[in-house]
């Protein structure tokens, strides 16, 4: 018996079935661990996701940030959009028509669609070669201008007096060659005196006093020293000086744009300054001849420096090259401790405001704060990792191939792509995660359950054994109904990295991020706008943090029946351990008040999916079907 083969063994029914079971229990540890590998390549995946979103910035503005296009021909640059504005309740002071600012409006968020207007972004093409530069670079910053009148009346970009040239340049340009013959000649008040301190209070008769004394600024350690009067700057108008400074060149330009359709181009000064130009009134100031102001002029001087102030900020041209030495209250120049004379703070008499400065060559107005970085295919991504070439560019491919070709339609076709997007891309959430979604519903059952031994346990808090006891306890109640924690981090997985690129893709595809819909502009950030007095954007966040709430409490309320009999010490360890749930809840909430108005309507949607999903999976789970397939009686 000893010498006995094993052959014989065949005939066994013990060892018969020992080769089939010992191969399902190997092909489920290999499907174990090819599960965690997807699971740990996924998380890394959105963990990548995360942290590209924080470094690689996007922009809510067209022509800025990441971008995507079907073509490489179709790249936007940034665009800025000037409107006229008038002052409100003014009948008195203005007349129809009149206006007293050219002002920058943001929220327009303008975008030069290539469909629309492709023979201006080739024109632009090319004035950026003739610039010795290149349209549509990666990490380029760009500017352009656009401006629109009262009765909405526009030019996609300005132009001027120079035959086939545009108010744009970018980063990558080496000359700009300026798009009017000559510069306008203009004076300015010396930027070291506020009109503040010379135009005096309102006086009984109605007229403002001018404050001689404030006309003259002195020493302050001696108030009899006058260290300079007061004298009127000229702006620098010589287009040939800003050879090697094109950025300079080309802020200029807009000053030019800015100071022709605000004073040249429109009666209201002239008519306030009684006929006069704003250097001969203002001189008359200087010299004076005029000591006091009517209530017109004192409006139209005092917006007269507002305005300015504000243009030659923006455009960066407030400075002055020349400056006076430094005396003391004896009028004695100072010098530092190696024989240099010490120069002050203060701009010479009749100094030259915005004249080349090598201090701002590198500075663009008007443009974006963050670099164009524009993807255009598959390949373009590659070179940002897998989660741009495999998340985001075919959700950015899907959104902008549906609404390129529509009409804007008031913001309804970019509802009507997210609408399609969220549809689309949750169901394919859905379809992946179909069998964790059902254990979850399975899981949401089982919280009665893990209540009632939550309760059992309740009076042993302090004894580890027991803490251990209850952690099986749990962990087999959960094995015997074939439930795994995983199943619930894998939905968050999947959908996170969804999110994430439909976030990027918001604010990314240009189309979508210069919506306007139904008085929303996607690229605002809509707590900023209410702070600003715009309460449309109130509806929005309640609206937004309503739907988000509603869709983690639905599934609660659609179990409440079955938490009725309970006991309180079951209810009160229920309530411990949503604890956690609750706070993500208010975590969610709060997050969805800081994004962009896009975004928000996005989010608006996904959380109405949600919750037509949990009340669609309540109902499907009393479905014959469901009762055959999928329902199990919970094991206790």
């Amino acid at each position: 018996m000893r010498d006995r083969s094993n052959n014989f063994d065949f005939f066994k029914g013990k060892n018969n079935n020992q080769g089939p079971s010992k191969k399902k229990a190997v092909w489920k540890k290999v499907w174990l661990v090819t599960k965690i590998i997807l699971y740990v390549l996924l998380f890394a995946l959105t963990l990548t996701g995360c942290i590209q979103t924080m470094v690689i910035k996007s922009s809510n503005y067209t022509g800025a940030g990441t971008e995507f296009y079907d073509s490489q021909a179709k790249i936007s640059p940034t665009v800025s959009t000037f409107i006229k504005k008038t002052a409100k309740n003014d009948t008195n002071n203005m007349k129809t028509g009149e206006y007293y600012e050219i002002t920058y409006s943001p929220e327009s968020n303008y975008h030069l669609a290539y469909k629309n207007y492709s023979d201006v972004i080739e024109s632009l093409r090319k004035q950026a070669v003739q610039d010795g530069g290149k349209y549509g670079e990666n990490g380029e910053f760009s500017s352009s201008i656009r401006f629109v009148d009262e009765n909405l009346n526009e030019t996609p970009i300005v132009t001027g007096e120079t035959p086939n040239r545009y108010l744009y340049i970018n980063s990558t340009a080496k000359n700009y060659q300026s798009i009017y013959k000559n510069w306008t000649s203009f004076k300015y008040l010396d930027t070291d005196f506020s009109l503040k301190a010379i135009i005096g209070e309102k006086q009984e008769d109605g007229l403002y006093p001018i404050n001689n004394k404030s006309l003259a600024i002195y020493h302050p350690e001696n108030e009899e020293l006058v260290v300079k009067k007061a004298s009127l700057f000229t702006v620098y108008n010589d287009q040939e000086g800003y050879q090697n400074l094109p950025f300079q060149k080309y802020g200029r330009d807009v000053l030019e744009f800015l100071y022709r359709n605000t004073f040249v181009n429109n009666k209201y000064y002239d008519d306030a300054f009684n006929g006069k130009t704003y250097a001969e009134f203002m001189q008359s100031i200087i010299d004076g001849k005029k000591t006091t102001l009517s209530e017109k002029e004192y409006v139209a001087l005092t917006r007269y420096h507002k305005v300015m102030d504000s243009y030659l900020d923006a455009t960066l041209l407030k400075h002055t090259n020349t400056k006076l030495p430094l005396i003391d209250k004896f009028g004695v120049q100072l010098y530092d401790e190696n024989g240099q004379k010490k120069i002050s703070s203060l701009s010479t008499p009749e100094s030259v405001i915005g004249a080349p400065s090598y201090a701002v060559k590198n500075t663009i107005p008007y443009a974006a704060a963050e670099p164009q970085i524009s993807f255009y295919s598959f390949k373009s991504t590659l070179s940002y990792g897998p989660f741009f070439s495999f998340v985001i560019w075919p959700i950015a491919w899907l959104t902008f191939s549906v609404r390129t070709p529509l009409p804007d339609a008031h913001g309804w076709s970019t509802f009507l792509v997210l609408l399609i997007a969220v549809i689309i891309t949750r169901l394919i959430v859905l379809a992946i995660t179909w069998k964790a979604t059902m254990s979850q519903s399975i899981q949401e059952e089982l919280r009665v359950r893990k209540a009632k031994i939550d309760a059992k346990y309740a009076e042993f808090k302090g004894n580890k054994e027991m803490k251990m006891r209850q952690q099986q306890e749990i962990s087999e109640l959960y094995k015997k109904n074939g439930v795994s924690p995983m199943d619930a981090i894998l939905s968050m997985i999947i959908s996170f990295p969804i999110f994430i690129a439909m976030w990027r893709v918001i604010q990314s595809v240009p189309e979508l991020k210069s919506t306007q819909f139904l008085g929303f502009d996607f690229a605002a950030v809509s707590y900023k706008r209410l702070f600003a007095g715009e309460y449309l954007y109130l509806i929005l966040l309640i609206l937004t943090a309503g739907t988000q709430f509603m869709s983690m409490f639905v599934p609660r309320l659609l179990n409440k029946r079955k938490t009725k009999h309970l006991s309180i010490e079951q209810r009160a360890a229920m309530r411990k351990s949503d604890k956690m749930q609750w706070i993500m809840m208010v975590v969610f909430v709060f997050i969805t008040l800081i994004f962009t108005a896009g975004v928000q309507i996005y989010w608006f949607l996904t959380s109405a999916w949600s919750i037509l999903q949990a009340v669609a999976i309540h109902f499907f789970k009393k479905s014959n079907f469901y009762k055959k397939r999928y329902n199990k009686k919970i094991i206790a």
